[in-house]
């Protein structure tokens, strides 16, 4: 630590730490276990200094003095007691003292001015000829290149946090917080001191949320892979100098990244299902659109008496679909399912899905539960160039993205997402897009249909944005749409591939593809 990083903590012993100031060492104390240990340190000591001049401000009795006739004899014994309450005081602080600073003068002794240590070299190791730091097992690395030729090295940060390397690859030294990776692979397990520990490459940091993950960059395309193997990683995504981008990637995926930090895909990266991802999911509701009553409702074909009334301002189209008919989104067109949103609110978990062709609004929206303000809503949309889940909680308004290339005329899509637990996934033609448990905004809690509050609304088609007034907002589909599912329940990846390669027939646990 330097001088300026104490001070600051003296500054807020003392209770005179200005607001600014306040502010750094809050940001110092999340991300340096150092500063730390020496707040905790110097709190301790500043407390029992309090405690001795509290205790040292009672006014013993002189023992020269007479005492009072009147004053009970037993009053001179309690000042005794007092005065030897104070020198223990005392006694405590100074051996406190003594640890703490032994303690620090070990730390210091051990580490020094030291970022890191080689903690185990296999014995197949070996480093390139330009390789500088030192290369013995034990050893204690300052900033600098670990260019590993072959075999495996694990490196312990001073933070806590560990890196294992494996050659060839070359491993950039920064801070006890921050490692870069040149190329290759390496793996990092990152305890509670170590949280926020940061892998940087080319187009990306992995910022560790409590985790153990790899990162690997290909020495000849340059791209980055990601691969959470326990808790939750944030990705920032973007090239040196450019605006970056936070995506959440969640244990048991593993994202592929190019040079400028668009992520290519998003795959089951640990070869199991996550835990969260059930085959639990049960068809709660199907409305094919392959025809229209007279008196505008839309049948749900599972029998569970889920159907519809279609709002529109003229009788819509049918038209030829992927399978049967599909329904046509034009003037204003949507698919009231407001009578059943009591059941509907009862969801902790769904999944939605639905054929689509030439979605043509700036947010086409697909489904939407929302309240009587648009303060507690959730929405299922595409724009031009994503698949997302939106939720509005309060006055935070938060979502999860899945890039796509567009949407080319006259060609159907496959699109769904599935939340459970607070993670969402989004989907198109059965790949899986973008997963996370938080937005990459500013991290809203994601929401169910069953935490929407005084939730009124629900609608295929529509979403009603608020209540200006006596007057409503509302955002709409423009497209076709076709084989709409709603699951109870988050679908498998592989169930929504079913989906997509079986169009009109619904999921259950113990399909298999075929």
């Amino acid at each position: 630590m330097n001088e300026r990083d104490l001070e600051l903590i003296r500054d807020y012993l003392d209770d005179r730490i200005k607001p600014k100031g306040l502010e750094r060492l809050n940001r110092l104390l999340e991300t340096d276990s150092d500063a730390r240990a020496e707040f905790r340190a110097m709190a301790t000591l500043e407390e029992g200094l309090r405690d001795l001049s509290i205790a040292s401000e009672v006014p013993f009795t002189d023992r020269a003095t007479p005492v009072a006739e009147h004053e009970p004899q037993r009053r001179a014994g309690r000042w005794y007691r007092v005065e030897h309450i104070g020198i223990a005081a005392l006694f405590v602080v100074c051996v406190s003292l003594a640890i703490l600073l032994l303690r620090k003068a070990d730390h210091e002794d051990e580490w020094g001015d030291a970022i890191a240590r080689i903690k185990f070299l296999s014995e197949d190791a070996a480093f390139e000829p330009e390789h500088q730091l030192p290369n013995a097992e034990g050893s204690l690395l300052g900033k600098g290149w670990v260019q590993l030729e072959r075999g495996r090295v694990r490196i312990l940060f001073r933070s806590g946090a560990t890196v294992e390397a494996e050659g060839p690859a070359a491993l950039g030294i920064d801070t006890p917080m921050r490692a870069y990776l040149d190329f290759g692979k390496v793996m990092v397990h990152a305890p509670e001191s170590g949280r926020d520990f940061v892998v940087a490459t080319e187009s990306m940091e992995v910022v560790d949320l409590g985790t153990r993950f790899e990162v690997s960059v290909d020495p000849q395309s340059r791209e980055s892979n990601v691969s959470v193997i326990e808790g939750l990683v944030d990705l920032h995504l973007g090239s040196h100098g450019t605006e970056r981008m936070i995506r959440p990637l969640e244990a048991g995926y593993a994202a592929r990244v190019d040079t400028s930090g668009k992520i290519i895909e998003i795959t089951n990266g640990s070869g199991t299902r996550p835990t969260s991802e059930t085959d639990d999911a049960r068809i709660l509701a199907h409305w094919t659109f392959d025809e229209l009553s007279a008196d505008g409702k839309v049948q749900d074909a599972t029998g569970s008496q889920l159907g519809g009334i279609l709002r529109a301002g003229k009788a819509p189209d049918l038209v030829p679909g992927v399978s049967g008919q599909a329904l046509v989104f034009t003037d204003n067109a949507s698919v009231d399912l407001s009578e059943h949103v009591s059941t509907l609110a009862q969801l902790d978990a769904f999944t939605f899905a639905a054929w689509v062709r030439d979605p043509d609004e700036p947010l086409a929206v697909l489904f939407s539960l929302s309240g009587d303000s648009e303060q507690h809503r959730l929405q299922f949309h595409l724009s031009r160039g994503f698949v997302r889940f939106g939720w509005q909680d309060g006055l935070h308004y938060d979502s999860i993205s899945g890039g796509v290339d567009g949407w080319k005329s006259g060609q159907w899509y496959h699109v769904a997402v599935a939340v459970e637990g607070g993670v969402v996934r989004l989907y198109r033609d059965g790949e899986l897009l973008a997963s996370g448990s938080m937005g990459a905004k500013i991290g809203t809690p994601v929401s169910n249909p069953s935490s929407v509050k005084n939730a009124t609304y629900a609608y295929i088609g529509r979403l009603e944005d608020g209540r200006q007034g006596d007057e409503i907002a509302h955002q709409w589909f423009e497209g076709q749409m076709d084989d709409v599912q709603l699951h109870s329940g988050a679908v498998s990846q592989e169930g929504i591939r079913f989906m997509f390669e079986h169009p009109g027939n619904r999921w259950s646990p113990g399909e298999s593809l075929k």
